[in-house]
């Protein structure tokens, strides 16, 4: 069974991974019909999981409608997570993060998902033009009116996101309580600024493409045409972990998907799947932890690189510059970035 974490500075409790749903009702190759996502959620559900997460965007709204069809018969054991921003038709009001489409978006998902309350509203990604306090002073409203539950911000730059969640502090408004952002074994820039800033925050990081559009499971990749050809960086992380895996036994998906777990403190991957069958053994991969060994032959096979002033601020010269002499304390002293 999967276990619940705290999320964020909240009380909200989640299912240590997250059931993403942009596959579900999508007609190209990798969706997956109407009947078959009830079998997903189902399946899903009986394990433990609780939080599903899905955008008016997925399907062009219809993964929302058929979330909300399953969630009418138990929406008490879910935590549906939804998103607002992207443009739901070529008008200029269609989109972005204004006060104004947030209202509208929420209120779309709401008929959709048949429900009166979204339990945690995203946005899905910075718009560049919004000010933040527009944002904040929306999202209070709509937690103050009961149409949401809790806010995160997902696919934004780090400094706006800490921004975002100190003056939410200052103001009173409702917290940030979470980050969502791409983050797997291959995919690592996200350590050089999010993760921290999340850390210090103790902001939740829902992580999405966990396994790199299945590259990173080992097996055939559906989302990529005949002829399209993988990065060669993620495929060399591809073939090492196979490598790891046939060496010890795993399952490359396993490996994937449990190093991210346990790369620091709640990391949830949202993780997609296009049958029950799929989730069923997904599932299974992630019961257990794996060894530290392994991890950390996971860990080593890529890296974030550095980001100014990273370096020079954990440099030795710097430090003793710093500190005078950081050797002579009786607790190391360690940068906090």
């Amino acid at each position: 069974m999967l276990r619940q974490v705290l999320v964020g500075p909240s009380g909200l409790r989640s299912s240590e991974i997250a059931l993403g749903t942009m596959t579900f009702g999508d007609s190209r190759a990798w969706g997956c019909t109407a009947s078959e996502a009830e079998a997903i959620m189902q399946c899903f559900v009986e394990a433990g999981g609780t939080t599903i997460d899905t955008a008016p965007n997925y399907g062009d709204g219809t993964s929302e409608e058929i979330v909300g069809s399953f969630a009418r018969t138990c929406r008490d054991e879910l935590i549906l997570s939804t998103k607002f921003t992207a443009a739901s038709s070529a008008h200029p009001l269609a989109g972005g993060n204004s006060r104004r489409t947030m209202m509208q978006s929420v209120e779309g998902s709401l008929r959709r998902l048949q429900t009166d309350r979204i339990d945690l509203l995203w946005l899905h990604f910075w718009d560049g033009t919004t000010p933040m306090e527009e944002i904040l002073r929306g999202v209070d409203d709509l937690v103050s009116s009961g149409k949401i539950l809790y806010f995160g911000i997902s696919d934004t730059p780090a400094w706006l996101i800490s921004r975002a969640a100190t003056l939410a502090e200052q103001q009173r408004r409702a917290p940030v309580i979470g980050v969502q952002l791409e983050y797997n074994a291959a995919v690592r820039g996200v350590e050089r600024d999010l993760l921290p800033m999340a850390d210090a925050l103790n902001l939740a990081v829902f992580c999405w493409g966990p396994l790199a559009a299945g590259a990173l499971a080992g097996g055939a990749t559906p989302q990529r045409q005949p002829g399209d050809r993988i990065p060669p960086p993620l495929r060399e992380v591809r073939n090492a972990i196979i490598e790891i895996a046939d060496a010890s036994g795993e399952t490359p998906r396993r490996l994937a998907l449990r190093w991210l777990m346990q790369s620091g403190t709640q990391r949830i991957p949202i993780v997609g799947s296009r049958t029950a069958d799929q989730l069923t053994q997904i599932l299974k991969d992630v019961a257990t932890p794996i060894d530290a060994e392994t991890f950390a032959k996971v860990d080593s096979l890529a890296s974030a690189g550095a980001l100014f002033p990273g370096p020079l601020i954990r440099s030795s010269y710097l430090r003793k510059f710093a500190m005078g002499a950081p050797d002579r304390f009786t607790t190391p002293i360690a940068p906090r970035c």
